[in-house]
């Protein structure tokens, strides 16, 4: 059978990994917005008896407890379905650990269509988190497109290739390639201390961006915003634009500045639009924020290559993998601690979470300046050193 040169050319991009993260990317944009106003409908009549709060607050509670709930079944149930088809993955079976979670993420979400197609009870949604965790979640989906898309491109290219996925994780992977920059710059040893420092960092950051996320997508559903489908729906828009601002920064940035300086870049852009985002009473102050956080996913990345330049070759895999474990039970303290202290806030100042938020951003910037004084000051002394060998020489030539 002969097929078609428009055709072949069709079906050649529907293989393509970028078209399925794109397609991916807008399925979730589409989800995330049907779920907040399912959610939002659901709580309208929340009540608390014990508590003396308005109707407002009472369903802003109700439904920032379905999403703490929600999201830690996401963190905790895909780690070990990750292991076993990161495995997988490894033995040859490279779009294992992509069609596998594709699948679950498909039957989690035909599950908020019988939500709401038949009136089913929102814990529902509760047993469709599990489905995908179980799958391998986004654990196993970034990693299996990263690694694919690696494969498939060259040498030089193959930086961007894993910078521009990585970009869209959120920090939801557990397993990671090893970084670009660890095939070229490896060390002997491993510098403990930058590595601790660097897992402070890290551990502070995705603490800032995740607790402030986590309330983000039900904040502007309250006065004074109080955002419809149409509007919610542009803000989740927005937010995948920041994934392409964030690697178009990345790239033009890193021809002329370290690593270090692009965490510290992408640490400052989220800290100030978070902040700005405490005092947001209207839609076009929320958008300024939001343009202010342009490069804050830069960040984890960077700080994944980092990483792996202060440990030997052979021990990157596990450092990552160690940093993974880390951030994923992080969440068990940053998802609770800002949702109870954003419902305890909500009649006196409902954005003091990303307040909060900006203080941990900008504390992350403390461990990240050690390490690049500590990197500039092993650069001088290998200077040093290097021209202290080359001037015996020439005195030997002499």
């Amino acid at each position: 059978m002969v097929i078609p040169g428009c055709d072949l050319g069709a079906f050649a991009v529907l293989r393509q990994v970028e078209t399925v993260i794109v397609l991916e990317q807008l399925g979730s944009t589409l989800f995330d917005t049907a779920l907040q106003m399912v959610i939002r409908d659901r709580c309208a009549n929340a009540s608390y008896p014990d508590s003396d709060i308005s109707r407002e607050d009472s369903q802003q509670r109700a439904m920032s407890d379905f999403y703490m709930t929600y999201n830690l079944i996401l963190k905790l149930t895909p780690i070990v379905p990750a292991l076993l088809l990161s495995k997988a993955g490894d033995r040859g079976w490279r779009r294992v650990p992509i069609a596998v979670p594709l699948c679950g993420y498909l039957l989690s979400r035909l599950a908020l269509l019988l939500v709401v197609c038949f009136s089913l009870p929102v814990k529902v949604m509760f047993g469709a988190a599990v489905v995908f965790g179980l799958s391998g979640g986004f654990c196993t989906y970034w990693p299996g497109v990263m690694t694919l898309a690696s494969l498939g491109s060259s040498a030089e290219d193959r930086s961007k290739v894993r910078q521009a996925p990585r970009e869209s994780e959120d920090n939801s992977h557990l397993i990671s390639p090893i970084p670009d920059d660890a095939a070229v710059e490896t060390c002997v040893g491993i510098n403990r201390i930058n590595v601790f420092l660097l897992f402070s960092a890290a551990t502070l950051y995705v603490s800032s961006v995740g607790g402030a996320m986590e309330i983000l997508g039900f904040f502007v559903m309250r006065e004074p915003l109080n955002w419809n489908a149409v509007q919610v729906g542009y803000q989740n828009a927005a937010g995948c634009i920041i994934f392409f601002t964030s690697y178009l920064g990345f790239i033009a940035l890193r021809r002329c500045l370290s690593d270090v300086t692009l965490v510290l870049i992408g640490m400052l852009s989220f800290a100030s639009g978070i902040y700005f985002m405490s005092f947001v009473t209207a839609t076009y102050m929320f958008y300024l924020a939001r343009l202010l956080t342009l490069f804050s996913l830069i960040p984890m990345p960077t700080i994944r290559s980092l990483l792996s330049q202060q440990v030997p070759a052979s021990s990157c895999g596990i450092t990552l993998t160690l940093l993974q474990l880390v951030l994923k039970f992080a969440g068990l303290a940053y998802i609770p601690a800002f949702t109870k202290i954003y419902q305890r806030s909500l009649n006196w100042f409902p954005g003091f979470v990303f307040t909060l938020a900006s203080v941990f951003s900008v504390l992350a910037l403390i461990p990240v300046s050690i390490v690049g004084c500590r990197l500039s000051q092993k650069q001088l002394h290998e200077k040093f050193k290097e021209t202290e060998g080359m001037m015996e020489e020439e005195e030997r030539c002499i």
